[in-house]
């Protein structure tokens, strides 16, 4: 029977070969699973520091940004402009391919690798989803990220305090900051506020692009007490 699979897979290989999911070429054996070329794999460059939030300059502490009105860090894994890891956040999150965690969970780890910050103190919260939105899609993105955070950082993850109360259209269907901004306004509240006050926070999503959706979480969590508040993400844009 074990013999019948094999050849089964081996037929289904030839006449359809797995490909990557960016460049299209025809994957091997090793690289199967990954759904990814290690080529295509390897172009990834991954960060080594924090960076504000408003001008994306690096900054080189966790202490401050370079605008005093930014209320938090944002700690970006990659750059979204590389093709490849948009199309991987792109399937991971549209498309549900999961498995994706194979690639994006070693990602991760060398980002926290990279910055040499002890994270631990910190409590994880995933951006979260409306629970329209998370019966659709059937899981929240942000919350397999900050798993991956958790588990590197020994961090507590707290999923069940920030809730998304209003049902808001994707961010990527906005057509500007503008109406990203009304779009998001008022989406999020807390449902025990004094477990955040003196906290530090890694507020977790998969982009950051105008930075509405964090700005207004970080809101909530600062106008409950949150003390540091770093916004991590896969990539930034």
């Amino acid at each position: 029977m074990e013999f019948i699979y094999k050849l089964k897979n081996i037929f289904f290989d030839i006449l359809f070969p797995s490909i990557c999911l960016n460049c299209k070429i025809n994957l091997t054996i090793d690289e199967k699973n990954k759904k990814v070329c290690e080529k295509c794999i390897d172009s990834i460059i991954i960060y080594s520091s924090f960076f504000c939030p408003k001008c994306k300059n690096r900054v080189p502490t966790q202490e401050k940004t370079c605008h005093k009105e930014i209320k938090f860090l944002l700690a970006p894994v990659t750059d979204y402009q590389n093709p490849v890891i948009k199309n991987i956040i792109r399937f991971f999150k549209y498309k549900k391919w999961k498995s994706l965690m194979v690639i994006i969970t070693p990602l991760i780890n060398n980002y926290l690798d990279n910055l040499s910050q002890d994270l631990k103190s910190f409590i994880i919260i995933p951006i979260p989803l409306h629970k329209d939105r998370f019966k659709e899609r059937g899981f929240n993105q942000s919350e397999y990220i900050a798993k991956v955070i958790s588990e590197k950082t020994k961090a507590e993850i707290n999923t069940g305090n920030l809730k998304r109360i209003k049902a808001t259209k994707t961010q990527a269907d906005s057509k500007n900051l503008e109406e990203r901004v009304k779009n998001i306004k008022n989406c999020f509240a807390l449902e025990n506020p004094e477990e955040i006050k003196n906290k530090n926070i890694l507020l977790v999503d998969d982009v950051f692009t105008s930075g509405s959706t964090m700005t207004e979480a970080v809101k909530i969590l600062k106008q409950s007490g949150a003390k540091k508040i770093i916004a991590f993400v896969l990539a930034k844009a």
